[in-house]
């Protein structure tokens, strides 16, 4: 899968990009956690102990000021950002909101530029002078060690920093507990089951997968349609996320579910992390090694453990 990501990418690209990176790909494709551009800045292959240049004779580098190093041109950013909203910017607006937009295979591009803000919302972001494609990728497997060691319908919170592996951790995750229990598998960005035209491009298993829906909507969804013995899904960061969880607490459901945190100090520091611990909902907390070791454990604690 992590070629049709790699695939999916490079075909969004103009061929004076996507030609040089064809031709290295051999040299990052199994590592490579994303692929960015920024305006008149060089291209950049982010990959898990470094960060390579792409140059015009098709040579990845570690040098950022190599000659010969591709830059990316206003124009192309623009170009690749039409690309991947399918030529229909109004079509993909809720997510250019949220500053990503998903595109094929799982994969998540992250956008920067200039924010539009009504009162305290963004309402657009233009402008654009990045988009930093990441890599979808399945490990089939990652999972079972966790799974061996806690009981799921306990409910896990799974930390990590960004590119340590989450997303894929609970994507096996939900392709082994669902041969057991009922799974539904929340995809509000559609990077977890990676689903077109209604056939999931990962392979999750029997889960149920619901996408494009808000968490908080999507819990009571498929609360009343499914009744779920285990809820899973990616990120969780809001108030309206907590409250779904106490609801899903009420009805018998397990959750298992991410957020960004990279160590203990980072989980309780932050209210809203303080706030999903309170609901009862976790009753182990996992902590992930890092991008280096993406999908590793680290260590796994129980509530009662963090609480005392």
């Amino acid at each position: 899968m992590r070629k049709n990501s790699l695939h999916t990418i490079l075909g969004h690209l103009p061929g004076r990009l996507r030609a040089p990176l064809e031709r290295t790909k051999p040299f990052y494709e199994k590592d490579a956690h994303e692929i960015i551009l920024r305006a008149d800045r060089p291209v950049a292959v982010e990959c898990t102990d470094r960060r390579y240049y792409l140059t015009e004779d098709g040579v990845l580098t570690g040098r950022y000021g190599t000659d010969g190093v591709i830059t990316a041109s206003k124009q192309d950013i623009t170009t690749v950002f039409k690309s991947i909203c399918d030529y229909s910017v109004y079509a993909r607006q809720n997510e250019i909101n949220q500053g990503y937009i998903t595109i094929g295979s799982g994969v998540r591009v992250g956008l920067c530029g200039k924010a539009v803000i009504d009162g305290r919302s963004v309402i657009n972001i233009k402008d654009i002078t990045t988009l930093s494609f990441r890599v979808a990728s399945e490990i089939k497997g990652c999972s079972e060690a966790l799974l061996s060691m806690l009981d799921p319908l306990k409910g896990v919170l799974i930390c990590g920093s960004p590119c340590s592996g989450k997303t894929t951790l609970i994507r096996d995750a939900a392709r082994i507990l669902s041969e057991r229990y009922k799974v539904s598998l929340l995809d509000e960005r559609g990077e977890i089951a990676a689903v077109e035209n209604g056939t999931a491009g990962f392979d999750v298993g029997m889960s149920d997968v619901l996408v494009n829906m808000k968490k908080g909507d999507a819990v009571e969804f498929v609360l009343r349609s499914l009744s779920p013995d285990i809820i899973i899904c990616d990120e969780l960061g809001g108030e309206e996320d907590a409250r779904s969880l106490s609801e899903a607490l009420r009805c018998g459901a397990a959750f298992i579910a991410t957020i960004h945190a990279g160590s203990m100090d980072d989980l309780k520091k932050r209210p809203i992390s303080v706030s999903l611990l309170h609901t009862g909902a976790f009753r182990y907390v996992v902590f992930l090694s890092g991008r280096r070791h993406a999908g590793v454990i680290e260590k796994i604690y129980e509530l009662r453990d963090i609480c005392a």
